[in-house]
């Protein structure tokens, strides 16, 4: 933590021994002379205690004292003056200084107050930093999931998240690379700069080139003024390139030039620009393959696979499914103010049979729609879309075994499934399967569960 002084007193002033003495109690000490130079210095650099020993009028140390509260209010000031007057002490005490004292004959008397207001000013700092970690994981996207492979997937993400090495995600359409994304960036140290997010196959080799680097003023017809990049605006925070496997070959190049310079350069420009930014590509696509067919470039594939993360598509992990629906009937029953808490037996074993081929984001427009249609408490079968009545369509192919499966056979196992889900919390598993409690009672006491 910061254990900066800042000394504002003229040449040969009142406290021209205080700067020497403070180093040797091992301060870090800035000597300013006059307000010109205080207000520069407090423009570039926070301090965690400021002392004033100017001799000008009271007034000017409470307007110092005034600026300094509200820029910084974690820095506390000590006043120092030959004459303190009564009144003028209780107005600086009243505007947040930490104490206002007459000169004293040896400077080093200061410490002992000194040291207070250090404790004290490294202390709100430390709350501060606190409430922000604090506010950080308030705000802080999350992976839904208990199965294991969403365990393992957590662990990776905070294992590698504060390293800032460069990251790939696969997976597919729909699985959620962009909020691994955003986790990677709120668990790093890049957390208080800018996240930004691009598709990189969605623009010509031209228009990404403009979006990602930025141009200089007449670079083309249009580019009236010079326009700052992605790249710029992200600086010292993180890009994530979506989509990279669809991003044309020749601005894989442009890209690869930027990874390994850490610099870019404007569209019709000629300087390089130093940029600081923690690239992460995802992608549904297998980039092996694609190199393999010379779609994409072999060493820019190794620039970006330093680490992989993979997201296993919803249809692998089918455990978790329910935890989606609970979730996303949450979300949209306060976004539409209804109160659908609950899924029959029925429709819940119809999206626990379901592939998902646009996995998360299938299934949360499937309860959006049905929280929508609902006209209870409880969604129904005939709230889903219209193949899941049906019995037909994306449904994942039945085994002999499947089929020979009793009802309570799978009722049972379902039952078992929601239970794990919830970790054992039976009021939220009957809610999820559509029954009350002693409902739920009565079937855990027929299987023995």
């Amino acid at each position: 933590m910061r254990r900066n002084i800042l000394v504002v007193d003229k040449d040969n002033g009142s406290l021209a021994a205080l700067p020497e003495l403070l180093k040797d109690a091992g301060y870090e000490v800035i000597h300013v002379h006059n307000h010109h130079e205080t207000r520069a210095t407090l423009a570039k650099e926070d301090f965690a205690v400021v002392i004033a020993g100017l001799e000008e009028h009271h007034a000017q140390k409470q307007d110092l004292l005034k600026s300094i509260k509200a820029n910084t209010p974690d820095t506390e000031v000590i006043l120092v003056s030959r004459a303190a007057r009564v009144d003028a002490a209780v107005r600086a005490m009243q505007m947040g200084a930490f104490h206002f004292l007459s000169l004293p004959e040896n400077p080093a008397d200061l410490l002992v107050i000194i040291e207070k207001a250090m404790e004290k000013s490294l202390l709100q700092s430390e709350v501060n930093e606190l409430r922000q970690m604090l506010k950080k994981q308030q705000t802080m996207p999350t992976l839904i999931g208990k199965s294991a492979a969403m365990q393992e997937l957590k662990k990776e993400i905070a294992r590698i998240a504060p390293l800032d090495c460069t990251v790939l995600i696969q997976g597919e359409t729909g699985t959620g690379k962009e909020m691994v994304a955003k986790m990677l960036h709120k668990l790093s140290s890049r957390a208080q700069k800018r996240f930004y997010a691009i598709n990189a196959g969605v623009f010509s080799a031209e228009l990404l080139a403009n979006e990602l680097f930025g141009h200089e003023k007449g670079a083309f017809t249009g580019a009236q003024s010079t326009k700052e990049g992605i790249f710029e605006a992200a600086n010292n925070g993180t890009l994530l390139l979506d989509e990279i496997g669809e991003m044309p070959v020749n601005m894989q190049v442009q890209l690869l030039r930027v990874l390994q310079e850490r610099t870019i350069t404007r569209v019709g420009g000629t300087s390089d620009i130093t940029i600081d930014v923690r690239v992460i590509a995802a992608t549904h696509r297998n980039l092996e393959q694609l190199v393999e067919k010379g779609q994409f470039r072999q060493d820019l594939f190794y620039r970006l696979n330093v680490f992989t993360l993979r997201l296993p598509a919803l249809r692998e992990r089918p455990d978790d499914i329910p935890l989606f629906c609970n979730f996303f009937m949450d979300k949209y029953s306060k976004s539409f103010d209804k109160e659908v808490t609950a899924l029959s037996e029925d429709a819940m074993l119809a999206l626990m049979r379901h592939s998902y081929p646009g996995n998360v984001r299938e299934l949360e427009n499937i309860i959006e729609r049905a929280v929508v249609l609902c006209d209870s408490g409880t969604i129904q079968l005939h709230h889903l879309p219209q193949e899941f009545s049906k019995g037909t369509g994306k449904k994942q192919k039945a085994t002999v075994d499947n089929v020979h499966r009793t009802l309570a056979d799978v009722e049972q196992e379902h039952i078992t499934q929601v239970l794990q889900s919830v970790e054992g919390n039976k009021a939220t598993a009957a809610k999820i399967l559509g029954i009350d409690r002693a409902t739920l009672w009565r079937k855990l006491k027929k299987y023995s569960l």
